[in-house]
């Protein structure tokens, strides 16, 4: 199959003469990512803590309308916010004065690729939207960009908060990791291969914000937590304008009477007393820096993760073994030429936006043929040499690999099981 594949690529014309994108985003690690220990008085986060679990208990309190796609709505709190009626109000109040734009957005940040400027500062913000997460100290969350969902549904196209933060309410479960990567409709990134990164581990109490418009998720694969325990998480998101309806609902009095946290004289004597030390965690270069670097493959100082991309594309990246990792921790992130790579799809006919891309693109695609998963990511499986050549050539195609799951895809192209593993190529 090697060499039938190389073959391939000797026959394919240049398609693209274009300039390579740059190879960051964000140019510092500062402008990226920053997290503070402590954020909260320990006595609201205690109640921050029980109104979380009577929000949960509480269920869906939204109309969920015409919602596309199964999201469960979140909650808006617009500002100025002169009276929370909550102690969740009065800790986003605390968060509100963490949140300045300008440290992550230089005046002269242009994304020519977008033809826009951005130049956001801490007035532009009119408003917060939170949700909460719980999940399984072994669970992740699939990468994504927070956006504002109904718009997304409607449009097809992304509307991103000016800044993303979370807040840990245990010290339990895998890792945030966020990438310096975004997207403009969620089927092209930029860059196409992110180089940097950073990663927190949980840690209760702790505050991190980042840019609104970074590729994020949790990595279930980078936990160092046995089974058993919560990892839970209050998502608190900065918006120039309030996100659409049934996707981000208001929070009225009576709802919030209803779920049983609204006492807003109960929570005035904290307004303004509710914050922590707030610790700063890193100032961009005084956290652990890990180079994850190397020629060849198979370092065995490394482990290799893979994680899955919207639409359906498979992302690897090498990071040091969990024995050298810290709970708890932060880390800033770089990865060299052969420790990350982000170019093949995993075909799923029945993914209508990844089909949709494919017709789309006017690269040439290779799909490689495989009978079963194992036949990519095991010790001696194909991804070792496939994802470096897909990497070098992806200006000239678009690869994608298919399991037997995808019958459907050979018999298109005429194959049967006994011609697999084999690659074509397809123009569209």
């Amino acid at each position: 199959i090697m060499y039938h594949f190389l073959a391939l690529l000797a026959s394919l014309p240049i398609l693209c003469t274009c300039e390579s994108l740059p190879a960051s985003l964000v140019d510092s690690y500062s402008s990226l990512s920053v997290g503070f220990d402590d954020v909260l008085d320990e006595n609201v986060l205690e109640r921050v803590k029980e109104e979380v679990e009577k929000m949960q208990k509480a269920g869906d309190i939204y109309e969920r309308g015409d919602m596309k796609f199964g999201k469960r709505p979140t909650t808006w709190v617009g500002f100025p916010l002169s009276q929370p009626r909550n102690f969740i109000e009065s800790a986003i109040l605390e968060f509100y004065d963490l949140a300045v734009p300008e440290d992550f957005y230089t005046p002269d940040y242009t994304v020519e690729h977008y033809g826009e400027l951005r130049r956001y500062k801490k007035e532009d913000i009119k408003g917060a939207e939170w949700w909460i997460q719980e999940r399984g100290s072994k669970e992740g969350i699939g990468f994504h960009y927070d956006k504002d969902e109904a718009y997304a549904s409607l449009q097809m196209r992304m509307s991103f908060p000016i800044l993303s933060t979370i807040t840990y309410l245990t010290s339990t479960g895998a890792p945030t990791l966020i990438l310096n990567q975004t997207s403009l409709d969620g089927s092209i990134e930029y860059p196409e291969v992110p180089s940097t990164g950073f990663l927190s581990y949980p840690q209760e109490n702790r505050h991190v914000i980042f840019r609104g418009d970074l590729n994020h998720g949790v990595s279930k694969s980078l936990s160092l937590d046995d089974e058993g325990g919560e990892r839970v998480t209050l998502l608190v998101n900065w918006w120039v304008s309030k996100p659409l309806e049934p996707n981000c609902m208001i929070l009225t009095d009576d709802l919030a009477t209803k779920v049983g946290i609204n006492y807003p004289s109960k929570v005035s004597s904290y307004v303004g007393k509710s914050g922590g030390s707030k610790t700063v965690v890193n100032s961009g270069s005084d956290i652990p820096f890990l180079n994850v670097t190397g020629a060849g493959q198979k370092d065995k100082r490394y482990k290799r993760h893979k994680e899955r991309f919207p639409p359906n594309d498979a992302f690897y990246y090498d990071m040091p073994k969990s024995r050298s990792l810290v709970k708890g921790s932060m880390y800033a992130i770089s990865w060299g030429e052969e420790r990350v790579f982000g170019h093949t799809g995993m075909l799923d006919l029945w993914n209508t936006q990844q089909v949709s891309g494919i017709f789309r693109s006017k690269l040439p695609k290779l799909i490689v043929f495989v009978h079963d998963v194992r036949d990519l990511d095991s010790p001696t499986g194909i991804n070792w040499w496939l994802q470096p050549l897909a990497k070098r050539h992806s200006e000239v195609l678009k690869v994608y690999t298919a399991t037997s799951e995808q019958r459907g895809a050979w018999e298109a192209f005429g194959l049967k099981e006994g011609d697999i593993p084999t690659a074509v190529v397809h123009w569209t």
